[in-house]
């Protein structure tokens, strides 16, 4: 579906006269829009970005179906906080933001337990996008870092000037190699936000996903109904070039060839079908409410189509608008702490952790499991951990003793070893 240059600027400009819900919940299309009126170049790219994104998804449709390269991203999260501790109000805490973690890369590639059940009308075209995350372990100048950067903004809340003029241009690292995410409480005319995103094109100083505190993750400082960590996967979906389901307009177009018909914005839960046969366009199973690019609950979200795994990954791919994340070492552990390989795959999780791990192996664990523990000057320190297996066959570590830094994790089993990198932060 090709979209001109006047097309692209209605698209993105009708909600000034689309009914808005009292609740809004992304300011991503006021975040374009700003683009649109501040920056002349914008659209121009915007057009140039369509057309690489069309002839990419024509290529996918045409290719014969393989899986393709699983690409990784590196994020900092940038805590925005008014002097509170760690853990406390705005200043959340690493098991809240490792939780984050965990969420996107379980619904990036179709992980989330909670997908849409193979009999549904919409499985067939829900798929694995391929996409993978991680906290950043090397900073801009190549230094060891935990992906966290705590940043005591001076109030209790911000509002979109704030945030575009101020935080985000004084903490951004390079929006060329890492996916900057701001977690802060939104205040002013933002204060019914969720979260927003920049689109790909956005300045250097501001290109990112800004998050609200409270639908942080599923764990913490996290408040139902978005509790679950589906703020961030729609964000995220924005971020890579994704609009909303109903185009941004009413009866509008996402671009998207496989989403169903939407009229408008969906709230709550709503019960399958919905809206169906619509004056939109939409069949017997009606709007695709239970997709990540909606509004509803975070319990209803649970997929991604083929047709956004393809326009996100048009971004990704070479010669996209955010090709260069692929490529950042933003994810390499620092010289020193490096992963030694073996035939077992072991994974340790969380990672950084605060006062317990897991780990696990595919494979099981033989007769002859054990750990070892060195701190990062190859002192063994394995006393001070003590380990459990638990009925699902990983083993459960309390590292609550350890002190905060980097450590070496060697595990043997099935007569092999295999060396892993761990930090604690506490």
């Amino acid at each position: 579906m090709k979209k001109t240059l006047f097309a692209f600027i209605v698209s993105m400009t009708s909600l000034s006269s689309f009914a808005q819900h009292p609740a809004n919940h992304c300011g991503a299309e006021y975040i374009s829009q700003q683009l649109i009126a501040n920056n002349p170049e914008f659209v121009k790219t915007q057009n140039q970005l369509e057309e690489f994104t069309r002839n990419f998804v024509e290529q996918q449709q045409n290719a014969k179906k393989t899986r393709a390269t699983v690409y990784k991203i590196p994020i900092v999260v940038h805590v925005i906080h008014n002097g509170e501790s760690i853990g406390s109000g705005a200043n959340v805490s690493v098991a809240q933001i490792n939780s984050q973690i965990a969420v996107l890369n379980k619904d990036y590639r179709l992980l989330n337990t909670d997908s849409l059940k193979k009999t549904h009308a919409f499985w067939p075209v829900t798929d694995d996008c391929e996409i993978t995350f991680c906290l950043a372990s090397l900073d801009p100048s190549g230094k060891f870092t935990t992906g966290i950067d705590r940043v005591n903004g001076g109030q209790a809340s911000y509002d979109y000037p704030e945030l575009e003029t101020s935080i985000k241009p004084s903490t951004i690292w390079d929006h060329t190699k890492y996916l900057n995410m701001w977690v802060c409480k939104f205040g002013g005319s933002a204060s019914t936000l969720l979260g927003y995103a920049t689109p790909p094109g956005a300045s250097a100083t501001n290109d990112g996903v800004v998050i609200g505190t409270t639908n942080f993750g599923n764990v913490g400082n996290v408040v139902a109904p978005y509790h679950k960590g589906r703020t961030a996967t729609h964000e995220i979906g924005h971020f890579f070039n994704l609009r909303h389901i109903w185009g941004d307009a009413l009866c509008g177009d996402d671009l998207v060839s496989d989403t169903a018909p939407a009229e408008q914005d969906n709230y709550g839960c709503p019960s399958f079908p919905y809206n169906a046969n619509s004056s939109c366009g939409s069949n017997a199973n009606g709007e695709m409410f239970m997709n990540y690019m909606d509004y509803t609950d975070d319990a209803c979200m649970v997929m991604f189509t083929t047709g956004q795994k393809n326009r996100m990954r048009a971004t990704l791919t070479s010669g996209g608008s955010r090709s260069s994340l692929t490529s950042s070492l933003g994810c390499t552990w620092p010289v020193g702490i490096t992963e030694l390989s073996s035939e077992l795959n072991v994974s340790i999780f969380p990672n950084p952790s605060i006062d317990y791990f897991y780990i696990s192996n595919t494979a099981g664990f033989g007769y002859d499991f054990s750990i070892q523990l060195l701190n990062s000057i190859g002192q063994d320190v394995s006393s001070q951990i003590s380990a459990s297996k638990e009925n699902s066959g990983r083993y459960y570590i309390n590292s609550s003793a350890l002190a905060n830094g980097t450590y070496f994790v060697k595990v043997y089993s099935n007569s092999k070893s295999i060396t892993k990198s761990l930090t604690i932060i506490k």
